[in-house]
């Protein structure tokens, strides 16, 4: 089983309130740090939108290849991304984790995730950062969240090496999942976009075959999100919603996907309001600093090769 990362990232920076520790970098050499962790086969891809620091394109050039991009938004380099794995003609059986360019990571991130996989194989869909698990309720109407966030009082969580994975409602757009599924799921998963609001999460209710536009009453849409200004987009996004219910609501059993979370989370997106608890994120930020300066940014391979050329 092989591990493809396709990391998204630009150059660019946005207003988000971010932790004092935050930086594209260390998000970067986070990521590195868990895949240079790995006990199994991988490879990563950068998709780059936009002109990258130098910094951080060294890093990326020493673990795998940096593609350039010219997507121009979010949406854009997502549905790009998840072309990939049908187009490059990956093996059904591997795993794909998709991305973003604000995350950190705990360093047995990758490793827990590809372990997961494989102890659980009723799972398609993976998240290392969540809190809303599906109550037993749900229907594929009115799905619900626990009262407790995560795993606590879930006695159907699976422990995997001291990691306690549930099922999930919904998570934002870094995940990770099976090939055989992101080739299946693409066209939903290219489409979901366009509905507008918590995308992302909306994603993953339909896939479940829970009716995504219930997201709306589980989530609140972003701070200042702005409203469709014309007619057109008005009804695009309506007609894009509406699709997703119909195609989630008629979704037959065996395509019904499963969605686990980790407990404890093992990644956290860098913005201020929205940490995970239980981790002293600064601190791992400061240890991924160290790791990079004494790594020269090298994954263990090459690092091995140079000490034993010197």
């Amino acid at each position: 089983m092989k591990l493809h990362v396709i990391y998204r990232s630009t150059g660019g920076e946005n207003r988000k309130n971010r932790p004092a520790f935050y930086s594209k970098l260390i998000a970067l050499a986070s990521l590195a740090r868990a895949l240079d962790a790995l006990q199994t086969e991988y490879e990563i891809i950068f998709l780059n939108d936009g002109e990258i620091p130098t910094d951080r394109l060294t890093l990326m050039v020493a673990f795998g290849a940096a593609l350039a991009v010219a997507c121009g938004s979010n949406r854009s380099s997502y549905r790009y991304a998840l072309r990939l794995p049908r187009r490059r003609g990956w093996a059904p059986g591997d795993l794909v984790w998709f991305a973003e360019d604000d995350y950190l990571y705990r360093p047995d991130a990758l490793t827990s995730f590809v372990t997961a996989a494989t102890r659980l194989p009723d799972a398609s869909y993976f998240s290392l950062y969540t809190e809303d698990r599906l109550d037993p309720s749900s229907t594929r109407w009115a799905p619900v969240l626990a009262l407790e966030g995560r795993a606590t009082g879930d006695p159907a969580a699976y422990d995997v090496d001291g990691v306690r994975w549930y099922r999930a409602a919904g998570t934002t757009s870094s995940f990770g999942a099976r090939v055989a599924t992101i080739v299946s799921d693409e066209r939903l998963l290219r489409t979901a976009p366009f509905s507008g609001g918590a995308w992302d999460y909306a994603t993953c209710l339909a896939y479940q075959g829970l009716r995504p536009s219930a997201a709306e009453a589980l989530v609140r849409p972003p701070d200042g999100a702005r409203p469709e200004r014309s007619l057109p987009a008005r009804v695009g996004r309506f007609g894009a919603r509406a699709l997703m219910d119909a195609v989630a609501l008629s979704r037959p059993a065996r395509l019904r996907r499963q969605l686990f979370a980790a407990d404890p989370d093992l990644a956290t997106h860098m913005e201020e309001p929205f940490l995970s608890p239980g981790t002293d994120w600064a601190g791992l930020a400061e240890d991924t600093h160290r790791w990079l300066a004494a790594s020269g940014g090298l994954p263990r391979a090459r690092r091995q090769f140079v000490a034993a050329a010197g």
